[in-house]
């Protein structure tokens, strides 16, 4: 009979194991979304790149979509992380405008695809896709809430739907990110031009010096 300590050492092992082969599935789940895109991805395909089991694809998720939506919160995660690096130390709007972009131009040229795979809007994927479960709707959500705080304190224009501006920029930077990489020859006037086009759209003319020193962003990445 197993002792107390060989039974904890062998469910030690049991856990690293099943750890790893979940990490290998979202690599392979990553690879595969990003390049073929949710709909032509299919779970064997996963378990396949991941060289698991097409069973051990479904002791971690409960189906494609679980894996997906997996998938999208780790690349959150890697992405708001890479962002807040880069906004920690900026104040300013227009600053931390242009240092969003700069991020997320590099994020997006140093991991092909990952931005554009893990904003797949999940009412696509099922109809009964839970509300705001998207990152889309997500980072709409925290730009809604800075535009809001920005208002409040005169640095924002207060006559527009917040709700509807947030979606807006997540999908002007989500597209002029992707347009940034592909044309990098181009890419300090893609910059250039989107700073300077959101800093007239949201900062009203009286803002003055102030607008200089607010920190419109939290840290967090909103593509």
């Amino acid at each position: 009979m197993l002792s107390t300590e060989g039974k904890t050492g062998s469910a030690l092992r049991a856990d690293r194991r099943k750890s790893a082969s979940r990490e290998r599935l979202l690599a392979a789940a990553r690879q595969l979304f990003t390049k073929r895109g949710y709909h032509a991805t299919r779970p064997q395909d996963i378990a396949r790149v991941a060289d698991v089991g097409h069973g051990t694809f479904y002791l971690h998720f409960a189906d494609k979509r679980a894996c997906f939506l997996a998938f999208a919160e780790a690349a959150r995660i890697e992405i708001e992380s890479f962002v807040h690096m880069r906004l920690a130390a900026v104040d300013g709007i227009e600053a931390q405008l242009r240092a969003l972009l700069e991020a997320l131009m590099d994020y997006a040229a140093r991991n092909p695809g990952v931005i554009n795979a893990a904003m797949t809007d999940v009412s696509v994927i099922a109809s009964d896709a839970p509300e705001g479960r998207g990152l889309v709707d997500r980072w709409a959500a925290q730009w809604a809430t800075q535009i809001r705080a920005g208002a409040r304190a005169g640095l924002i224009r207060a006559d527009y739907d917040a709700e509807i501006v947030g979606h807006a920029i997540v999908g002007l930077l989500r597209g002029a990110a992707g347009f940034g990489v592909r044309r990098r020859a181009r890419r300090a006037e893609v910059v250039d031009t989107i700073v300077a086009f959101l800093v007239r759209a949201l900062v009203p003319e009286n803002a003055g010096e102030a607008a200089r020193h607010h920190k419109l962003l939290s840290g967090s990445a909103q593509p």
